[in-house]
């Protein structure tokens, strides 16, 4: 079923390259071991929500998570204090794998991993689409049955407002980039009102001579 998501325009970190493939690795164990699609997707919103919810909202939990200084049993046993009656097992155990193994760090990229990991399963694909202007729900609608057509699987649209657009919009799926925003229009009018103005002169440079200083 497609999706639109509303986001800010952050940027997201970039991931050191040893975490991001460790965070592979503990997402596709995490994922394996739920079981369906749908429990994998299950799996991937608990973690969302730890780091939302608990990471965000605490840094110092973050800190614990990270912390050499602390033992792993420990950690463990903090896990269960914080998730014990709110996440499934499945989730609470890959923590405390990741918590055993000193890994609990890297909680954030195995959220963003296995939600990469989980739409490449299920066939979900990402579309990024930038507007000068909130949609309305109408617009949003159409927006999502265009692109399950045209793209052949559901979309997971993520909607950035951008006023400096002005007007229009500009789609990103994968490494693909349409746009169609009127900034970039605008853009294009003025490289190319330059490119005859440079063109011209080069062709006829004796009409834009002054003669008043001849």
């Amino acid at each position: 079923m497609s999706e639109f998501i509303h986001a800010d325009r952050d940027q997201e970190n970039v991931f050191d390259v040893d975490a991001e493939r460790l965070a592979r690795v503990y997402a596709e164990a995490g994922l394996n071991a739920a079981g369906s699609i749908a429990e994998q997707e299950s799996v991937v919103a608990e973690l969302e929500a730890v780091v939302r919810d608990v990471l965000s909202v605490d840094p110092r939990v973050g800190e614990i998570f990270s912390s050499e200084l602390i033992d792993s049993d420990e950690k463990v046993g903090m896990l269960d204090r914080i998730l014990g009656k709110q996440a499934s097992p499945k989730t609470l155990n890959l923590l405390k794998v990741m918590a055993r193994h000193e890994r609990l760090g890297l909680l954030r990229d195995v959220a963003k991993a296995a939600r990469k990991m989980w739409q490449q399963r299920s066939g979900r694909i990402p579309v990024e689409l930038e507007t000068a202007n909130e949609l309305d729900a109408t617009l949003e609608k159409e927006i999502l049955t265009a692109f399950g057509g045209v793209l052949g699987a559901d979309p997971i649209v993520t909607q950035r407002v951008n006023p400096e657009l002005i007007a229009g919009f500009v789609i990103r799926v994968g490494d693909r980039v349409y746009d169609g925003s009127v900034r970039t229009r605008l853009e294009k009018m003025r490289l190319a009102m330059i490119e005859r103005a440079v063109d011209a002169i080069q062709k006829t440079p004796q009409r834009f001579v002054d003669k008043t200083t001849a």
